[in-house]
Order: C-alpha cells, then structure tokens, then sequence
C-alpha cells in the first residue's frame, strides 16, 4: 500500500495473520479480508500506526479486536 505521497508503507500482506476479541483465543485472518474489511476504513496515520506495530510483531488494538501476525 502507499501513502497519499506515493511512499510505501509497511507491507504486511506475506505474513499469516490473526485477531482475537479477547487476546486469549485467535482465529486466522487472510490479509485481502483485512485489508477490505478493515484498512481501507482508516485514516492514513492511524493506517501507518497499524502497519508499523504489526510489522514489529506487536499486536495492534482497532475496534473490538486485537491484531498481530501469527506466532
């Protein structure tokens, strides 16, 4: 993905992907139905926010669910 400059952010779209509503249990996510469902969604610095701590291997708190790459 790039920025509104043409820059590109973080890509996170090779790895696997999960979320959980608790932190306790996971359920797998495919990087297309993110990206669809919620990335689209976001304002840009919040998008890069999210990218970058999830390409760090932290997890990531939008909404209702937590998100991080699958350990």
């Amino acid at each position: 993905m790039k920025d509104k400059n043409n820059v590109e952010m973080e890509d996170i779209s090779a790895f696997p992907l999960e979320r959980s509503l608790n932190y306790y249990k996971w359920e797998d996510i495919n990087y297309l139905e993110l990206r669809r469902e919620v990335l689209e969604a976001l304002m840009e610095e919040k998008l890069k926010c999210f990218l970058r701590v999830v390409r760090s291997g932290s997890p990531f708190k939008l909404d209702d669910y937590y998100y991080r790459i699958k350990s």
